[in-house]
């Protein structure tokens, strides 16, 4: 199994910071998150248990009946010549039921389909997995970058109150202002902590993909606004049939079949064949005795399970038609959010946030000439960094829904792909 397009599907790595003390946290990147969730998250352990159980019911399967031993004792304590044991007759015998060989081969390939089909939700346990280990990566990244636009947000509420301060000084405005400024400058650093808290919550959370209760890594080292392209949904919708649910769908059709093989196997029930010694004790004379023995009705009585395992099977393709047309809904809508994504990103990118910028140096430049007001001020500020913040979340936006098509599409199952 390889992962490569998931590895590939969220972020590209920063290039590498210069080389740091071996004790210190170093920044965690995406390919270092999927590794140790392949490595140490619990569920894969699980995954190889129960591929260990399902090959035991595969071995189970193949067993033939076993021989019976039995012992009959016949012709004691009854009356008359039969009073006590003087005319016991003992037989001893081993018995086995003869199975067609059509029943043996039937129930070791339902045994098969099944470990298949265990394969398969496995397959997609994985992909899940990984999936959600990717989303609070991006989730770090993106309490990273709140955290450094409340610091900026900080640092600028800092400089405008110095700004205010300096025309309270040359009596250009009322200390009013100034005062106004303390509030925000308090507000601003209890949003601060706040931001360091979610960063810290969000660290422990990744790492807890893994197994750990505790982070050591320093953070989450990726290009958030690096967005790879997307392939054209008439490409996805051929990848479509990998996804896990339709590849069951198509492994539980192959277990109705088996079932339906299985039930009308047993249309031929199977001979019971006993053989044994039995010893007369009253002429002391042993003889030698055998038994066939063969179920009536077998066939009428097979026929409701074959008749049930018939209609499961004809609903099988229902079942994942139905499947197919609303996954085929899902993806198309996220492909068209992803679309709008990328549009509103790259909007925010080039047109927004440069004229946010623009418009927050002009109203600096125009309150300290007295043209505009404070609240005009802050208004600009506030419109910068809501937009910085805009940002942030179209490209996380972005990547989550690329990685929702990844797990729609199955296309992290591939095989064939790099690592």
């Amino acid at each position: 199994m390889r992962f490569g397009t998931i590895l590939a599907l969220v972020l590209i790595a920063a290039p590498g910071a210069p080389a740091a003390d071996a004790s210190e946290p170093r920044p965690i990147t995406l390919n270092q998150v999927i590794a140790r969730v392949l490595e140490h998250n619990p569920q894969f352990g699980i995954h190889d248990y129960e591929a260990r159980a399902a090959a035991a019911r595969i071995r189970r399967a193949a067993q033939t009946t076993p021989l019976e031993m039995r012992l009959y004792l016949e012709n004691f304590s009854g009356s008359g010549d039969f009073n006590g044991a003087d005319r016991l007759e003992t037989t001893l015998s081993l018995a086995k039921v003869l199975e067609p060989v059509n029943t043996v081969e039937a129930r070791g390939e339902l045994a098969r389909q099944r470990r298949n089909l265990l394969r398969t939700e496995q397959d997609g346990k994985r992909l899940d997995l990984l999936a959600q280990a990717t989303e609070q990566f991006i989730h770090v990244v993106v309490d990273q970058h709140r955290l450094k636009i409340a610091e900026d947000h900080l640092a600028l509420v800092q400089h405008t109150y110095a700004v205010v301060s300096q025309r309270v000084a040359a009596g250009k405005s009322h200390v009013a202002e100034q005062r106004r400024l303390t509030i925000d400058v308090a507000r601003a650093e209890i949003e601060l902590e706040h931001a360091e808290h979610k960063l810290s919550t969000s660290r422990v959370k990744l790492a807890a993909h893994w197994g750990d209760t505790h982070a050591d890594f320093a953070g989450a080292r990726a290009d958030l606004f690096e967005l790879p392209p997307v392939a054209p949904f008439a490409h996805l919708e051929t990848l479509l049939t990998n996804n896990p649910d339709l590849v069951r769908f198509a492994t539980e059709a192959r277990i109705a079949q088996a079932r339906l093989r299985l039930a009308q196997s047993r249309r031929r029930p199977g001979l019971e064949l006993s053989g044994g010694v039995r010893y007369l004790n009253d002429p002391n004379d042993a003889a030698l005795v055998l038994s066939v023995g063969f179920p009536l009705g077998a066939s009428s009585r097979a026929k409701p399970e074959i008749d049930e395992m018939q209609y499961l099977s004809q609903g099988e393709p229902l079942r994942r038609e139905r499947q197919r047309l609303a996954l085929y809904g899902s993806l198309y809508e996220i492909h068209q959010e992803l679309l709008h994504a990328r549009t509103a990103f790259e909007a925010l990118n080039t047109r927004i946030i440069p004229a946010a910028q623009q418009a927050a140096q002009d109203y600096e430049h125009g309150y300290k000439r007295g043209r505009f007001s404070l609240l005009e001020l802050n208004q600009a500020q506030s419109t910068l960094l809501d937009t910085r913040l805009e940002t942030v979340m179209a490209a996380a936006n972005y990547h989550r829904l690329k990685i929702e098509i990844e797990r729609l599409t199955g296309a992290a199952l591939n095989p064939g792909e790099a690592q």
